[in-house]
């Protein structure tokens, strides 16, 4: 705890702590003291020494930018001298400075001009000199272009990129006035620059400016900004949007809020292009004679409510399922929940979670009674130690990754396991590289090592695991035969490295847990996590602040989509459908007959595929999914859909799976609607309107409710979205004290029951949610996989995202900045095997599995083993899950998109 302290400024007593900065402090008390180089997300640097004042005691002028406060300061911030050596410091600022503007950027010098009478050039003493020194423009990067004439060396980009982002990739190049920003060693497009712009956000004076739209609009002119939530992955960046007629026209991070505090990645502040583009859908089409034509919404909605009722009066209730998505809002997935449930009279409703994270949720909720991440997104930055395993986090979560690469600057440990290079081993102590799908072998020789060494937290073992040291004992006895050696011989991991990596882990002070989908995208998925979990409750890593487990989430609702109820087993709040007096609650809150909701578990995502395939399944109502292009293998999915009496997808954009459809609906983005979703660290963010929806694209909740009532099923009635979530409140208890008004500046994490609750940082503090209230041990044994690499198929393929593109590419492949950066696809190859087929880097290829082929060109590096390979999802011409598999994970469900065996040729 900071000390409170008082001190002085220009004879105004202001009470603070100690040790905070004195120009923040000064400015958050209405004192303007000037200042070009000072960020409060920055170190300070005196660059710019505009901030200059005097302190009693010291000598001369000093940089207030650079001091701290303590106790009795007494400041002089504004008298003759401070404003004389601003105006004059000012003048030589300008005499380096070209002083042209175009309006498209913030700039911080222009009102200071005003402020010291110099925006006239008759009143300045210093002559310019800008002209006369050798100038760089470099436009070469597709985000953004740098004019050093602009420059004033103040350092904000360089420690943006550094300290904010965690990149280093800003210099500066040559000597004295003629020193300039270098990304890398020459051209920005040829440097590691990634395209986030937070150098951009930051600079102070136009001279790192935006490049897109730049010559099309005016900041004068721009007609509003609005705070809203970053439609990608589960972060929750709050941003603000840029609206120019009608038209998003930029995208900046918005400061002082969590959980990004303005940071953004290249994809939330330049992949906005899709909202706007041409190919928006605009009307309701409906397929006639095997094409379609646009309809009207009553002749649409009819049919589909006509369709639903006569499946389901043939075939039963069990014959109709729905696709929810983790791409909408809370309120949306709520009322498609509730549609399914009441309406089709079933609960065969899921969606892409099943396909990411459902073995993790899946043993979460039996070992520690609750599938969410443990801890908040920042304390990725103050845990002493972070195992990171299958999780790519600087590509897929970018802005979490920036509080990893802060901590580590700050001297914490990372371990890093994936058997693919990622960027994150550029920063990681240890990088443990298992062969594909031997995680429990590894994480089972991980705890034999750290029970050998003693490393064992026999306090929490005793107090919060069920059957304490029992538990533990049966957990022992398995994993002795895990000794280094035996599971080397399995993994591929060096002995030595497992010791290291468990005494890191174990013996840490804190240790967090970031888990991915290559643990999760497996057929032995949950027993992977049954495993990771075993290892945090042997060290007692968890239910303390700054340690736990976290899955990040790779949509940006993906986990409140499955908290107001998108599942075929929970109702919201994740209460089981089979809580015969939860189901009384729900029913009577819709007013609806408890009789009528269905106490039977749903199909899951690949379970409603299978049905359909099997014609048990007849008609299918997707909302915002694409599973031609998300579930695994491919061929069969066509198949089932082609089998279907009837397919309605729900969408913005015609997909791969609507040219499948009878009917398609057009509906809004996430930059159209107001609303709410929860991110990866439980925080309830809100979505709020931006622009204006294309032609008759509708609400989807709006869609759902209009389709129930066709049907004959009366959903509720809600003026808008906070009507919905007030019901949401209501069913679901852990929202119970979350309103609008509460998440109107900035997100709430819950559970929060009561208007009076914070909200919870951190879970498991007291008690894990199991029904004992104790984390449950669940030993497991390392299983084979069933599919090997054979002669035929000789190379194991791994599949993953990429930092440049989104899932399946609806939105990010509509973007063309981000289409700059990665637009190919490509397989990644070991160089050894790449000799052996005789082929070279850029070939390409094609790649065959038992249940289909594509094409696609190869890259050859050492970033995966021998006899293993790696392939981004995103790219419809060479679709992945065209090799995948549909085996399942017999607890979760899930699919193995991380290990399908393939063999690769030159195409």
């Amino acid at each position: 705890m900071k000390k409170n302290i008082t001190i002085t400024i220009d004879g105004k007593t202001i009470e603070t702590q100690e040790g905070l900065n004195l120009l923040q402090v000064a400015r958050e008390n209405g004192i303007e003291i000037p200042g070009l180089c000072y960020h409060k997300k920055l170190s300070p640097t005196g660059a710019c020494r505009l901030c200059v004042v005097k302190v009693e005691g010291e000598r001369g002028l000093v940089m207030s930018c650079t001091l701290t406060t303590k106790d009795g300061m007494k400041v002089t911030a504004f008298d003759d001298e401070t404003e004389s050596n601003r105006k004059h410091t000012l003048e030589y600022l300008l005499s380096e400075h070209n002083e042209e503007f175009d309006d498209s950027y913030e700039d911080e010098l222009r009102p200071l001009l005003v402020q010291y009478n110099l925006d006239k050039k008759e009143n300045r003493t210093i002559k310019p000199i800008w002209e006369n020194i050798p100038q760089v423009i470099d436009d070469s990067s597709p985000v953004l272009t740098y004019d050093s004439s602009k420059c004033i060396k103040c350092f904000r980009c360089i420690k943006a990129c550094q300290e904010v982002q965690g990149k280093g990739v800003l210099d500066f190049a040559d000597r004295g006035i003629s020193k300039y920003i270098v990304a890398g060693y020459g051209e920005w497009k040829e440097s590691e620059c990634d395209g986030c712009g937070e150098c951009i956000q930051l600079c102070p004076t136009g001279a790192i400016v935006e490049k897109p739209f730049r010559g099309e609009f005016k900041l004068k002119d721009i007609d509003k900004k609005v705070i809203t939530t970053c439609p990608y992955c589960g972060v929750g960046c709050q941003t603000e949007v840029m609206v120019k007629d009608d038209k998003i026209v930029r995208i900046d991070g918005f400061e002082g809020v969590s959980p990004n505090d303005g940071r953004l990645c290249v994809k939330g502040r330049f992949g906005y292009q899709y909202a706007n583009h041409k190919k928006r859908l605009t009307h309701p089409l409906i397929k006639r004679n095997g094409k379609f034509e646009k309809a009207s919404w009553d002749e649409a909605l009819d049919l589909i409510a006509t369709k639903f009722n006569e499946i389901k009066e043939k075939y039963g209730k069990l014959s109709l399922a729905g696709y929810s998505s983790a791409k909408c809002s809370n309120e949306e997935n709520y009322i498609f929940q509730k549609f399914i449930r009441v309406a089709f009279g079933n609960n065969n409703i899921d969606y892409c979670t099943r396909l990411c994270h459902a073995s993790t949720v899946t043993a979460m909720l039996q070992q520690f009674g609750d599938g969410a991440g443990s801890n908040s997104i920042e304390d990725f930055e103050t845990t002493d130690c972070l195992f990171v395993i299958g999780n790519n986090i600087i590509e897929t979560h970018p802005i979490t990754a920036t509080y990893v690469k802060r901590g580590k600057a700050k001297g914490n440990k990372i371990i890093v396991v994936d058997p693919r290079w990622t960027p994150l081993v550029k920063y990681a102590d240890i990088w443990l590289q298992p062969r594909l799908a031997t995680d429990v072998a590894m994480l089972n020789g991980l705890v034999h090592i750290i029970i050998k060494n003693g490393w064992i937290d026999e306090d929490f073992i005793k107090n919060r695991v069920e059957d304490g040291l029992k538990a533990f004992d049966t957990l022992k006895d398995l994993t002795d035969k895990y000794t280094p050696e035996y599971t080397e011989k399995i993994t591929g991991i060096p002995a030595e490295k497992l010791h290291a990596a468990a005494e890191m882990y174990a013996t840490a002070p804190t240790a967090m847990i970031a888990t991915g989908m290559g643990m999760s995208q497996q057929t032995v998925g949950t027993n992977n996590v049954f495993s990771l979990i075993n290892m945090c409750l042997v060290t007692g890593q968890i239910g303390r602040e700054r340690a736990g487990l976290n899955p990040p989430r790779g949509q940006n609702n993906v986990q409140g989509a499955t908290y107001v109820g998108a599942s075929p087993v929970n109702y919201p709040g994740y209460i089981p459908i089979a809580n015969d007096e939860n189901r009384k609650k729900v029913a009577k809150i819709w007013n609806v007959a408890y009789e009528d909701l269905d106490a039977n578990k749903g199909l899951t995502t690949i379970e409603i595929m299978d049905a359909a395939y099997d014609e048990k399944v007849k008609g299918l109502y997707i909302m915002g999914e694409n599973p031609i292009i998300t579930d695994p293998n491919q061929n069969h999915t066509i198949e089932a859909l082609e089998k279907l009496d009837f397919l309605v997808v729900q969408d913005i954009f015609e997909t791969e799976t609507s040219y499948y459809a009878d009917v398609i609906l057009p509906a809004r983005s996430l930059f159209e609607k107001d609303g709410s979703v929860v991110n990866s660290d439980r925080r309830v963010l809100r979505l709020r309107k931006a622009i204006s929806e294309p032609g008759e694209a509708r609400l989807d909740w709006k869609i759902t409710i209009d389709i129930a009532k066709r049907m004959g099923f009366d959903l509720g009635n809600y003026n808008n979205e906070e009507d919905i979530w007030n019901e949401i409140r209501e069913v679901a208890p852990i929202f119970g004290g979350i309103t609008y008004e509460r998440i109107d500046h900035e997100g709430v994490q819950w559970p929060c029951y009561t208007l009076e609750d914070p909200g919870a940082r951190t879970l498991f503090l007291e008690k894990f949610n199991t029904p004992s209230g104790k984390a449950k041990i669940i030993p497991v044994d390392y299983q084979a996989q069933s599919e090997t690499a054979s002669e035929e198929y000789p190379i194991i393929m791994n599949s993953g995202r990429m930092l440049y593109q989104y899932h399946s590419s609806t939105l990010s492949r509509k973007s063309d900045i981000l289409n700059a950066y990665a637009n190919q696809s490509y397989v990644i190859m070991n160089p050894n095997d790449a000799k052996r087929l005789g082929i070279s880097d850029g070939d390409e290829v094609l790649v065959v599995s038992p249940r289909g082929s594509l094409k696609t060109h190869a890259m050859v590096r050492e970033e995966v083993l021998t006899g293993e390979a790696f392939m981004p999802w995103h790219f419809h011409e060479s679709p992945v899950n065209a090799l995948t598999r549909s085996e399942m994970d017999p607890k979760s469900k899930i699919a193995p998109f991380k290990y399908s065996a393939v063999r690769i040729e030159k195409a």
